[in-house]
């Protein structure tokens, strides 16, 4: 009697802990394939006009890169996320090389500047709203979007998401006049590859690279 009492209680709580984990894992696999869509609806149409919304989007694909980091754990890698959701983009592979890359550079700069510490942060990246940074050299300072390639140089693809930097506000108005970089060259090259940047946008860079390099040489 006291035994089979004994293994009813057993069998409860072992239900209980097995009921448990199965609502843990069916609620990060729903959170999980929201937030995929979430970030495929982004990506699929991104914005390409003005600033403002520019910068909304690029917060919240911050914010739902960050809550799936929080299902997948040890085994997040933008590159495994972006393989699940390119086949609902139409997009090159080229383009998608330039995708995970200016991903990678925003929630690397996202997580440097303390983004994803506070409810009050992820709130803002949720609604795309700008903030300050909350961590590091430039704690306090009001965040915005830089470019990759300034539109001093080209303003051809300044509002295209994938020449969108996380920066702050300092940062970005130091970099929108500083002079072409091999790593503008090199990322002109790729958006042109890709068919984002027309032949005579990217070409126009490339003068113009070889052209300071040339007069650098000079000196």
């Amino acid at each position: 009697m006291i035994a089979d009492y004994f293994w009813k209680v057993i069998f409860i709580v072992l239900l209980v802990i097995g009921l448990k984990f199965w609502f843990e894992w069916r609620d990060g696999v729903n959170s999980y394939n929201k937030h995929l869509s979430a970030l495929a609806e982004i990506l699929e149409s991104p914005t390409k006009k003005g600033d403002k919304a520019c910068k909304r989007v690029a917060f919240q694909s911050m914010y739902h890169l960050h809550e799936i980091e929080k299902v997948k754990g040890e085994k997040f890698e933008i590159r495994t996320v972006m393989n699940e959701i390119e086949k609902d983009l139409n997009a090159s592979r080229e383009e998608i090389s330039l995708i995970v890359d200016v991903l990678r550079e925003n929630y690397s700069n996202a997580q440097d500047f303390g983004l994803f510490r506070s409810q009050e942060s992820r709130e803002a990246l949720e609604e795309g709203r700008s903030m300050k940074v909350m961590s590091g050299p430039w704690k306090g300072e009001a965040l915005d979007l830089g470019h990759f390639i300034s539109p001093e140089i080209n303003d051809t693809v300044q509002f295209h998401f994938i020449n969108r930097l996380i920066l702050p506000e300092t940062v970005k108005a130091a970099m929108e006049f500083a002079d072409i970089t091999k790593d503008v060259r090199d990322r002109a090259d790729r958006m042109k590859r890709a068919k984002i940047l027309d032949v005579g946008s990217c070409d126009s860079i490339i003068r113009q690279y070889n052209t300071l390099r040339e007069l650098s040489s000079r000196n």
